[in-house]
């Protein structure tokens, strides 16, 4: 395949004469097949797709590294002639050492390709630099030079201008297609940061494209690069400006690649560790945290799950001390009702924050001697499965210490009565968790908090079973019909720096965020880019009590002290995390 001339132009294919034109800009067989079976109507074979596939950046094209014309050239004769059915477009440029139009247009005929589109580009350079180019005869006018020669020979030219002098140009010499480029594309992994939004994108496009159709009605013109990155870009472009088609490079070839390559490992990833079956012993225990509201199966949440079975056992009260976003209904549900029987347990659940504080507190719970026709006090209602009293230690100390001594010893006395009552239902306090354990909570009384050592409950926090945020976010988007996005429709990478986020209001947050990224205009999957915003959003509004060095070393605990997936998760440069490490005096 390497060796002799391909066929003649008049047996190559050519690029339709109608319609909305799709074009490819790639760098190598296994892209043009696939772009082919995608329904492209032609391709671009340019260096800038050559060197994407080495790794390379698109702007790499502009630097001296390999000759573009045998670089272009070698793999385009290789890989597509051989095996694509497509028109192909070779790119040419007009500084090799012999620059002659007609040798140039001659040679692409001869080789076989469909035409030529001009790339490398002057148009890339600054405009002091295409002055001098120009001057030297080796500028965008020779560019067109070149294409209008090639055009000459019955082949398709292609112009790729930046500035609407450059695409006049075009129109007055009468080439086929003007492709306006945008500049390098934002996104992915190398993708460059965005300067121009879409509506301004649109006005130039618009302003452009007329005045080219005005002086040559028959071209057909093109947008490539800047910000457009999804189709529903493209869509609301092409809805303000009168354009004939788009031409797609890392777009199409490197951004693509980017999220299947790293879904793919990541879904491996996942089936390795789904191949570790839970003992049965687990397995059980998730099956009875399920039917209390439970989700996952990572070792906090067993850890957690079998603490609570054993606790939810007993009738001793229970202290739950939760910390932001985490609700206290599974745990309550479980100890209410811990073999499951039928029927909804009865629960009465009193908060002193919202009652007419303090007296209706006090009267709920130990009843009032006075009150006539009044029902038996909480404490001693047999009716009731689970007494929770949350926020305990806003209570009075002395209704504290009250409530500390009916709890000891299981009976009380209504207040202003000598009657005493047995205490009946299970009592949980439920308390914030980051104000501490047991003694440690301010506002605790000292005997009320020592009845409860031992007798503490603690949900895992979401950072520390971040395994279990797929399930979790499953579950939350629930039904099929849920507008709510999945683990599916996440990038690997954005599941990634979900998994590093500190989570300071645990799955309220998480809630809060699918519930931002419900609705959102870009149907395809979310990227990272989409996420740094809301997650920035929700640390900022958090409290988040772990220090920026406490993230650093979780992220690279979890990344297997990995610098660059670290960085990655984080947000930052590689460059960053080390001079983050170096202040923190952090190794590895």
């Amino acid at each position: 395949m390497a060796g002799g001339t391909t066929p003649d132009r008049a047996k190559s294919p050519t690029i339709p004469g109608d319609g909305f034109l799709i074009g490819a800009a790639i760098g190598s067989g296994n892209t043009a097949l696939a772009a082919e079976r995608g329904g492209a109507d032609f391709l671009l074979a340019i260096n800038a797709g050559r060197l994407r596939n080495m790794g390379a950046p698109s702007i790499a094209c502009m630097l001296p590294i390999f000759d573009a014309g045998p670089l272009t050239e070698d793999f385009a004769r290789r890989e597509l002639l051989a095996l694509c059915h497509i028109p192909i477009l070779l790119g040419v440029n007009v500084w090799e050492e012999s620059c002659d139009a007609s040798a140039i247009a001659e040679r692409v005929r001869q080789l076989g390709f469909a035409g030529a589109v001009n790339f490398p580009s002057c148009m890339h350079f600054s405009h002091a630099m295409q002055q001098l180019l120009s001057r030297a005869g080796r500028g965008i006018e020779k560019e067109v030079a070149v294409l209008r020669a090639v055009q000459d020979r019955g082949l398709t030219s292609m112009f790729y201008c930046a500035t609407r002098t450059q695409a006049r140009l075009a129109a007055d010499a009468g080439l086929d297609l003007v492709c306006l480029n945008l500049g390098w594309n934002v996104g992915g992994a190398m993708g460059h940061r965005t300067r121009s939004s879409l509506e301004e994108v649109a006005s130039a496009a618009r302003e452009i494209g007329r005045l080219i159709k005005r002086i040559h009605p028959g071209v057909r013109f093109l947008l490539e690069g800047g910000p457009i990155v999804t189709a529903e870009d493209l869509g609301r472009i092409a809805n303000l400006a009168p354009i004939d088609g788009y031409v797609g490079g890392s777009t199409i070839e490197r951004l693509p690649l980017e999220v299947s390559v790293a879904d793919q490992i990541d879904a491996y990833r996942q089936a390795s560790r789904r191949r570790t079956a839970l003992d049965s012993q687990s397995a059980r225990l998730v099956a009875w945290g399920q039917r209390f509201g439970f989700i996952g199966r990572a070792p906090a949440q067993l850890d957690y799950l079998r603490r609570l079975q054993a606790v939810a056992g007993t009738a001793a009260p229970v202290l739950l001390l939760l910390e932001p976003g985490l609700s206290p209904q599974p745990s309550l549900a479980a100890l209410a009702n811990p073999g499951g029987r039928r029927g909804r347990p009865s629960v009465l659940e009193i908060d002193p924050r919202t009652e007419d504080y303090p007296a209706k507190a006090r009267r709920l719970l130990f009843g009032q001697a006075e009150a006539a026709g009044a029902g038996r006090p909480a404490l001693a209602d047999e009716t009731l499965d689970l007494l929770v009293v949350h926020a305990p230690e806003v209570l009075p100390p002395a209704m504290q210490r009250r409530l500390a001594v009916a709890l000891r010893d299981g009976i009380f006395r209504i207040p202003g009565s000598r009657r005493q009552l047995t205490l009946a239902p299970r009592v949980v306090l439920v308390a914030d968790g980051r104000q501490g354990a047991g003694r440690e909570i301010p506002g605790l009384e000292p005997v009320l908090a020592l009845l409860f050592e031992g007798w503490t409950l603690s949900p895992p926090l979401l950072r520390e079973r971040v395994e279990d945020l797929p399930a979790i976010m499953d579950a939350l988007a629930g039904s099929g019909t849920s507008v709510l996005p999945r683990r599916k429709d996440f990038t690997s990478g954005a599941m990634k720096r979900l998994a590093a986020h500190a989570w300071p209001s645990n799955e309220t947050e998480l809630r809060n965020l699918l519930g931002a990224l419900a609705g959102r205009r870009d149907g395809g999957p979310i990227q990272l880019q989409q996420l740094l915003p809301l997650l920035q959003a929700g640390t900022a509004t958090g409290d988040d009590r772990r220090s920026e060095k406490d993230r650093i070393v979780d992220a690279l605990w979890r990344n297997g002290f990995n610098r660059s997936r670290t960085a990655e998760v984080l947000g930052m440069s590689r460059k960053t995390l080390y001079n983050k490490m170096l202040r923190f005096g952090l190794k590895g």
